[in-house]
Order: C-alpha cells, then sequence, then structure tokens
C-alpha cells in the first residue's frame, strides 16, 4: 500500500516541499508533508552495512537485519508481528554493502504506534538463539541452492576479485563456511556497532505534520546510542584485464563485467549517465542491447548501470547467454565499448538520452515509497536538498563535448574485469 504522489513528484519544486524536522531529542529527518491518503511512509538507514562484519564473519549484518523483526522487548517473536498485523503495520529491514536499512509503512493515526513498535525492535531486539538457528538453517538453504545458480555465482566471484581485501569483497549475504561462526555474541556485538544515532538517517513522506512527527521520530530513535561514525576506506575496483570462467552445471552462462567509474559527485557524472544511458542503461533502446539481442539474438536482456557504494564508483554490467555463446557475447561486449570509446556518441543519442534520464527519474517518483527511497538515498550519498531540482536541468546541460571528455575517462583503454559462470569450458 502507498501514497500515490505523482502530482508531487511533477511540482516544478519538489525541494521546495521538503522539510527538515528535528525532534526534541536531536533526531533529524527529511519529511515531504502530503495528505492525499491517511498514511505514512518512512525510509531508514544506518551507515556501515554488511562492510563493517568481521573477517570469517561475512552474513552478520544479514543475520541482524533479518532478527529486528523476529521479537524485542516484552514481544516474542510472534507476538511482535500480531502488534504489526494489528494495526496493518508493514515493517522490515534490508541489507547493503554500506548500510543497513528499513521501511515503514503505517496509517498516519497510527504512527506513535508504529514508531513506538519500531524503536522497540531497534533498542532490544531479543536476537533469540532458536530464532538466530532457525534463521542460520534458512540462509545456509539459500547459499547452497546459489552454488548452482550461475548468476548468483558469477556475482560472488566479479565482486570478491574485484575488491580483494577490501569489505566490499565479502557477500553481503554470507558464505556457506562463515556462516557457522555468526553465533549470537557477534549478533549483539554488530548490533551495536550498526545501529545508532550517529550512523542514522531517515526520510518520511505522507499525511503527519512536523511537529507530530518529530514526536513520533523520538519514540523510534532517541533512544539509541549515540555511537561512532563509520568510514569505508576508498577503493576502485580491480582486476581489469582480468578475464575468469567458473564451470556450473547450466545450459546458460551469466556474465558480469564491469571497470571503474566516474564518481557521483564529480562535475562530469551527469555525462556519465547519459554515456552509460546509451551504453546499457536504457532497457530496450541501448547499443548492447541492439548488438546482443535485436541483431543477433544472444540474450534476452542485457545492462549496464553503476555501483556507487560508499567511497567507489564502478560501472557494471550483466547478461546471459546458451553457454556456446559466451565468448561471442564478451567479444561484443568490448568492442562496442571499444567503439564508443573511439567514435563517441551522436547529437542524436545524446538528446534522446537526456530526454529520458529526465523524464523517466520523474515518473518512477509515484508513490510515498520512492520518494522517501530517494530522500534516504540523497542523504547517505552526502546530496543536498538543491539536488532534487538542479538534477535536470544538469542532464539537459551535458554537451557533445562533456561527452568527449567523460566518455575517455570512463573507458580509458576499454579493458575489463570479465566473470563468466555457467556451462561453458
Amino acid at each position: 500500500m502507498t501514497i500515490h504522489v505523482g502530482s508531487i513528484a511533477a511540482s516544478s519544486s519538489l525541494a521546495s516541499r521538503v522539510q527538515v524536522v528535528r525532534s526534541p531529542g536531536g533526531v533529524e529527518a527529511l519529511l515531504l508533508e502530503d495528505h492525499a491518503l491517511p498514511l505514512v511512509s518512512m525510509a531508514f538507514g544506518f551507515r556501515g552495512g554488511a562492510a563493517l562484519d568481521e573477517d570469517g564473519k561475512a552474513g552478520t549484518a544479514r543475520m541482524v537485519g533479518g532478527l529486528l523483526c523476529e521479537g524485542a522487548g516484552p514481544y516474542d517473536d510472534q507476538a511482535f508481528q500480531v502488534a504489526l498485523a494489528d494495526r496493518a503495520i508493514q515493517l522490515s529491514f534490508g541489507i547493503e554493502r554500506d548500510r543497513l536499512t528499513g521501511s515503514l509503512l503505517t496509517l498516519a493515526s497510527d504512527l506513535d504506534q508504529a514508531c513506538g513498535l519500531l524503536g522497540t525492535a531497534l533498542r532490544e531486539p531479543r536476537f533469540a538463539v532458536p530464532e538466530l538457528e532457525r534463521r542460520r538453517g534458512v540462509y545456509a538453504a539459500e547459499l547452497r541452492r546459489s552454488l548452482n545458480q550461475p548468476g548468483a555465482v558469477a556475482d560472488t566471484i566479479f565482486w570478491e576479485r574485484g575488491f580483494r581485501g577490501h569489505a566490499y569483497g565479502r557477500p553481503p549475504g554470507g558464505t556457506l563456511s562463515d556462516l557457522p561462526a555468526i553465533d549470537r555474541e557477534a549478533v549483539v556485538a554488530l548490533h551495536a556497532a550498526l545501529v545508532t544515532r550517529t550512523s542514522l538517517r531517515i526520510a518520511v513522506v505522507g499525511a503527519v505534520r512536523p511537529e507530530d512527527l518529530a514526536a513520533a521520530l523520538d519514540e523510534a530513535f532517541a533512544g539509541l546510542p549515540e555511537g561512532s561514525a563509520h568510514s569505508l576506506p576508498e577503493t576502485a575496483l580491480g582486476g581489469v584485464g582480468e578475464s575468469i570462467t567458473q564451470f556450473v552445471e547450466s545450459p546458460q552462462s551469466s556474465v558480469f563485467f564491469g571497470r571503474p567509474a566516474i564518481p557521483m559527485h564529480d562535475p562530469d557524472f551527469p555525462a556519465a549517465m547519459v554515456i552509460n544511458h546509451c551504453l546499457g542503461g536504457s532497457p530496450s533502446a541501448s547499443r548492447l542491447f541492439a548488438e546482443l539481442r535485436e541483431k543477433r539474438g544472444l540474450c534476452y536482456s542485457v545492462w549496464t548501470g553503476f555501483d556507487v557504494s560508499e567511497g567507489v564508483a564502478s560501472l557494471v554490467g550483466s547478461t546471459s547467454t546458451p553457454n556456446e555463446h559466451v565468448g561471442q557475447s564478451v567479444e561484443l561486449i568490448g568492442s562496442e565499448i571499444g567503439r564508443l570509446a573511439q567514435d563517441g556518441l551522436d547529437d542524436d543519442e545524446i538528446d534522446a538520452a537526456r530526454r529520458y534520464l529526465i523524464g523517466s527519474h520523474a515518473v518512477r517518483l509515484d508513490t510515498s515509497a520512492a520518494i522517501t527511497r530517494l530522500l534516504l538515498a540523497m542523504q547517505f550519498d552526502g546530496r543536498s536538498l538543491s539536488w532534487l531540482d538542479e538534477r535536470g536541468p544538469r542532464l539537459a546541460a551535458v554537451t557533445s563535448q562533456d561527452i568527449t571528455r567523460a566518455t575517455a575517462r570512463l573507458f580509458g583503454d576499454g579493458g575489463l574485469l570479465v566473470v563468466s559462470a555457467g556451462g561453458a569450458r
């Protein structure tokens, strides 16, 4: 259930609608107030995420996130779920490489109760051993299944090689070898380090006045420990120029490829967005889609995009293809990148990409959840509210000269880290 806020997204100034709310307890949140429906959507997160997992205990942060709704304070796991269901409150958590995220959706009339339950979950999780063991069994089954899935295998190897020696090289979902080492003590310790006021960011959209939200924020977050800031060391995708193949019994192979990219705060990043859209960012009109899918039928889909986790920027892409076509597909991807690096984009491509990137962004901001995710990501990325209004004009201002300069920076010699997993030998 979501609030439809298309009129807000289409507003001449979205930034002017967003307020910074500070609670009596000092908790800050971005609020876009909208009373179209009597609902409140909240997105929140804690900096650090799976990158804070100890060596040998990959998957601990995932375990923390998985257990936060499995009993807290006076509620056992079933009682906590009943308390949420009685008021139709939706609460969930997820883990990323650089953050632990959560989402809350509730009737506006139940916001205080919802934030009270959220606060209990964050401050007083039970982390009961039976629930931990149940989760361990679920995760182990998922990890065993993934060993036979080419996409999961290629993805894991890609990040392990690309970020060897860095926290981003560890799988956020954990590994079968590390899973047995994740005991309750490890979960409690990581929760204490991760769920803190210092690392917290919050975004809210919905039918709530600033003064009412301020009180609810304290219910949920004011009781958290202050904690300390987590700073992840800057890094860059490594292994460029290498090609790794892993056999997995399957008629299809999955291919991941990538190289370092332009950071999001760099003045050339809008131009890099246009370049990526033309290369593989468009779902059905990119150069890679045309070469691999439309002209040769080698795959169902192929995509590229930017991974901009804290301290790193990478251009990453993927496709799946029958085993006998892996070599041809990889060769075409490399040659298309080389052609783009040498010849650049023509004016029609640039214009179409700019219009799509500007228009599709507004279209995607059609629900409360989409806007809260955007406002939350902005905070983690260190963007000001003005970016909400500046994004479109910056893309519209991208010139062919910008494209030429950014293309040279983005592709360099055209080398890629390529990982394929499947039945190709």
